[in-house]
Parts: structure tokens; sequence; C-alpha cells
């Protein structure tokens, strides 16, 4: 019912009404996405089909959807839509298309608003269960360090956040005792902060840096945050790989994911398989692409 009520009361309230008696007849308990178009028909994405709404979107709708989405202040955003999407109460996320303004290799703005994808956020309490007994070391109350790998859309980051809410609280019924965690949340999509308040549940001693780069955050939690946990999700460049390996040495444990569907991807990868070879990773999970939230294996 959750995601019916805030599917309501935050987003579809933000439509304009033509678009929202087009939507009449939805089950909103279905729809992840939401994809709306300058002068084509919205789309509406479920698990496994798509629905195609017979309303076109125009560019002043679009402006003005957004402007809601933003509580009327735009300004308010202006960092977050210049990476190219906002966080929205509920955790839900409105990626952006338009015209980049660039200046100095930095985005600056998105004007010439042509599209929105509103992705519908979702906790699935306990998805992480069968991850639990390949990352809690329970003997030593402690987590290994551990990647967690799988193909865009495979669940990896809802999994994460699960992970992460369980590693935090606790877990009395084998006696593992929670843990400081910081999640590094670059993009927003782990704790999906809105105002400062983490829209997702990620446990009661878990800190969230978000819209920071890994390189930086990772870098202000050790120092600051004390964690006994740093959780980072999509990690694959140098600077990233660089900090992890600071963050380790540093005595903090880490969690992080990464695209691929094989060991062979990871060592294509030249950042991520020098961290291998390093031996950073004690764990290394793959998601079964076909199957959303399930392990095919692990190493």
């Amino acid at each position: 019912m959750r995601t019916l009520e805030t599917l309501k009361s935050i987003i579809i309230k933000c439509f304009p009404e033509e678009l929202v008696q087009a939507m009449n007849n939805v089950n909103y308990e279905k729809v992840e996405e939401i994809r709306i178009r300058v002068g084509k028909p919205v789309i509406l994405k479920m698990s496994s089909s798509e629905l195609i709404l017979k309303y076109l979107v125009s560019t002043e709708e679009i402006l003005n959807i957004l402007q809601s989405f933003c509580d009327n202040s735009i300004y308010t955003y202006q960092n977050q839509i210049c990476n190219g999407f906002i966080t929205i109460p509920g955790g839900h996320r409105v990626g952006i298309g338009g015209s980049a303004v660039v200046k100095e290799g930095k985005v600056t703005n998105i004007t010439n608003l042509y599209s929105l994808n509103v992705r519908i956020a979702r906790e699935i309490p306990d998805c992480s269960l069968g991850l639990l007994q390949y990352v809690i070391n329970i003997f030593s109350n402690d987590v290994y360090n551990t990647l967690i790998v799988s193909p865009p859309g495979a669940g990896k980051t809802t999994i994460l956040r699960d992970l992460v809410k369980k590693i935090s609280n606790g877990i009395p019924e084998i006696k593992f005792k929670g843990l400081t965690v910081s999640v590094i949340d670059e993009r927003g999509e782990i704790a999906a902060m809105h105002r400062g308040i983490p829209q997702n549940d990620v446990g009661m001693r878990t800190d969230v840096l978000d819209n920071i780069p890994k390189t930086l955050g990772i870098r202000m939690a050790v120092r600051s945050l004390a964690p006994q946990v740093i959780v980072a999700d999509e990690i694959g460049n140098k600077e990233d790989s660089e900090v992890i390996n600071y963050a380790i040495c540093s005595g903090v444990r880490g969690i992080f994911t990464a695209h691929g569907s094989s060991f062979q991807d990871l060592k294509l990868n030249p950042e991520i398989n020098k961290l291998i070879q390093l031996g950073v990773f004690e764990k290394i999970i793959f998601l079964d692409k076909d199957k959303k939230g399930c392990i095919k294996k692990v190493m």
C-alpha cells in the first residue's frame, strides 16, 4: 500500500489533470517507471511489460511537472539537476533529459527539458537474507570485504540497501551486534536523502554522505565518522580503487557493488582487477541476471 499511497500523494498529484485521467485504470502497485517525453506518449514500465498511454505531453507541462516535484523552487534542487536527476519524498528519483549546459567540463544546468523518467522506489524487506551467510562473520561480529556484482537492473542496489539496514541494526537471531556504517551515496540511490533525511530505512547506526564523489566521501567518512563498515555503489574507476584501498588499509571493512555478469567482466576492468589482485575483496558475490535478487555464484 505504501507505493500506492506515495504515488498518489507525491507523484501523481504533480501531473496535469488530463494525464491523471489517462492513468485512471492503472495498477500503480506494478509500476516501476513513468517515462514522459515531449510530444510522445507517456509510457509506464512494469516489471515485465509496459503500458503506452494515449496522451502527449507538451514542453510547458514537463516544466510544470518538474517545478511541482521541486516544490516550485527549482533553484533549491539545482545541484541535483546538474547531476541529471532529483530525489523526491519517498525516495523516488526523477531523471531529467534535455540540453546540458557545460562550463569547464562540468554540467551547470539542464535547459530545454525534453524528458522525465520517474523511477518508483521500493524497499523489499529481507531481500538480502540469502547473502548474509557470505557477508557476515559471526565469529568476529564483523563483515567480510565484499563485492556484489550484477548487470544493471538485477537488484543489487535494493539488496545492498537491505544489507546495510541489517548490518546497522544488528541481527538478534544470530547474535550479530549492529555496526557503525557509513554509506557513500554518490547518486542518492541507497538512502535516497531528501532535505537531509533518508527516505529509505538504512538502519539506526548508519551515517550517509550523499551526492558526493566516492573518492571524497570515503576519505571524509574514514577521517570524521569513524565507521566500522563503508558502503558504496557501482565502483570501477581509478579514483574508486585508490580510495577503497586507502579505506581498507585504514582498518575499515567495505561492501561495494559493480556492474558485470562474470569474473571475466571484472578482470576486464583494470581498476577492479587491481583490487582483486591486491586481495582487497574476501568475497565476490555474483547475482543472477535472470532471477532478480538471487545469487548465481560466490567466490
